[in-house]
Order: C-alpha cells, then sequence, then structure tokens
C-alpha cells in the first residue's frame, strides 16, 4: 500500500485525483478514468482503465494532464502554460485557468510562430540552457476564442499538432494578467525572487511530500528565473487588442528581430497530425 503524495485538483479546488507513492512504484489514482501507474526506472506508464471509461477520455486526459506529471516526477520539469516556438526560440504563456495562455499561443501564428504546447510545457535543465521539450497536443480553446479564430479564417481543427523531434531553447515566460481598467498593453519585467514564487503557483508537482523532490523542484525554479527572463504581461480582455499582445510579446522577447519575424505573416503553415 502506498503513501498519499498529492491531490489534483480544478481551477475550483475540487479533487479530480490522487498520488500514491510506494518503494518500487507511483501511480494516479482518476476516479471514472482509471489508474495510471509508472516506476522510477522506466518510461513506461501501465493503465488500468475503468469498465465505463472512454478510450477517447483516457488518452486526452493521459496526454494533457498526467503524461507532464509524470515527466515531473521523472526528472524534468512541467509547467501549466501554452508556448510559441519561432526563430527566438520558445516563448512561454502562464496565468490563471481562463486568462488567455492558449489563445495567445494560438494567434502567435501571426507573427510567424507556431503553438508549440497548449496547456502544458515541459522543461529540461542543464548545464547550458532551459530547454522545452516537444510533445505531442492539440489546441484546446475556449468556445469564444474558437469562434474568433474561425471568423479570421483560421480553424484551431486544423492545427492538430505532431511534436517536433528536438528541444527548443526556452527564451522567455510571460505571466498573463487580465485587467478591464487598461487600455492599453502593459510588459514589466519581474524581479527574480517574485518570478520565482509566482512560477512555483504553475508548476505541476507529482510528490509534494519528498524532500528530495521539493528540493530538485525549487533548486530548477531557481535556476529557471536566473536564465530565462519572466515578464508580467498585463493587458484588457478584447479579442481587438490580440494583434497590440502580440506585438508586446515580440518587442519584449530577447533576440527576436521583428521585422524578420513579420515578414511570414501572409504565409502560415498549417500541419495536420
Amino acid at each position: 500500500m502506498g503513501r498519499k503524495v498529492n491531490e489534483l485538483c480544478d481551477a475550483s479546488g475540487s479533487v479530480l485525483a490522487r498520488a500514491f507513492s510506494s518503494e518500487n512504484m507511483r501511480w494516479i489514482e482518476w476516479p471514472g478514468l482509471g489508474v495510471f501507474a509508472f516506476s522510477g526506472g522506466s518510461h513506461e506508464v501501465c493503465v488500468w482503465q475503468e469498465r465505463n471509461a472512454s478510450q477517447e477520455a483516457v488518452a486526452d486526459t493521459f496526454s494533457r494532464i498526467i503524461k507532464p506529471i509524470i515527466l515531473q516526477a521523472l526528472g524534468w520539469q512541467a509547467l501549466h502554460a501554452g508556448a510559441a516556438a519561432g526563430p527566438a526560440g520558445v516563448l512561454a504563456f502562464c496565468g490563471r485557468s481562463g486568462s488567455g495562455k492558449s489563445t495567445l499561443a494560438f494567434a502567435m501564428h501571426r507573427a510567424g510562430w507556431r503553438q508549440f504546447a497548449d496547456d502544458a510545457l515541459v522543461l529540461r535543465l542543464d548545464q547550458n540552457r532551459v530547454s522545452a521539450v516537444p510533445l505531442p497536443f492539440a489546441p484546446r480553446l475556449r468556445p469564444p476564442s474558437r469562434a474568433q479564430f474561425a471568423r479570421v479564417g483560421r480553424s484551431p481543427l486544423l492545427s492538430l499538432r505532431k511534436a517536433q523531434s528536438v528541444d527548443a531553447p526556452l527564451s522567455a515566460v510571460f505571466l498573463l494578467e487580465q485587467n478591464a481598467r487598461l487600455t492599453n498593453v502593459r510588459v514589466s519585467l519581474i524581479p527574480k525572487a517574485r518570478a520565482f514564487s509566482e512560477l512555483l503557483t504553475h508548476a505541476h508537482c507529482f510528490d509534494v511530500e519528498d524532500r528530495a523532490h521539493n528540493r530538485r523542484l525549487v533548486n530548477d525554479y531557481l535556476e529557471l528565473v536566473t536564465r530565462v527572463p519572466v515578464f508580467l504581461l498585463e493587458y484588457r480582455p478584447d479579442f481587438r487588442q490580440l494583434p497590440r499582445l502580440i506585438d508586446a510579446v515580440m518587442e519584449a522577447a530577447p533576440g527576436t528581430d521583428a521585422d524578420a519575424v513579420f515578414s511570414s505573416e501572409l504565409r502560415p503553415t498549417v500541419l495536420l497530425a
């Protein structure tokens, strides 16, 4: 019998699943779906699917939520974030549920970038850099965002992605904060101490009880904010603000040549799974 090490909750605080650990095995019990088990020395995950659970629901939940948490347990870090990839590397977009991170990650195609992640970004830290690890995903937009992109001829249904084969450097992280009183987009660099505490609130963690596990989590995020700039991106929630939002991101992102990137604006690439 294992010890409970974490609870996975939704935005309202309701418990969706529970994580357990024993000497040789770790697992996540998700009522209505099944049990997802793995061990520290293997990248294989065994699934005991509940009788009434659909294969599609199990696969979707594993891909979006459980896989990044398991990878975090195995030595990577996983950030609750959308992301876009371009010439300057990967830009991550964090924020509370409904803050627009998936919408912005998807909209970055306007600037010649492509969506790299929708809701979970897996990171690898080595001696030289912080890298974003590619995982397959599908864009998941809320109905208003989906309708907006459909109106401008960019259907999320045509943008199911296959992951690229190599890691990419993480260039910057943007914390999104909506403010209905703002008239202009506002970007500010966050001091490292505050950036550390802010990012930890968006970090996936499998085992909150294990001291060694938590020490690695803390050390990795301290290293992340030392190497990668973290910006606060404040804006008014209005789809008409998207072009300004993208401009602000491009101006703040390190190593970005805005003119060169925008030259590809009229030639977006659509990848089919």
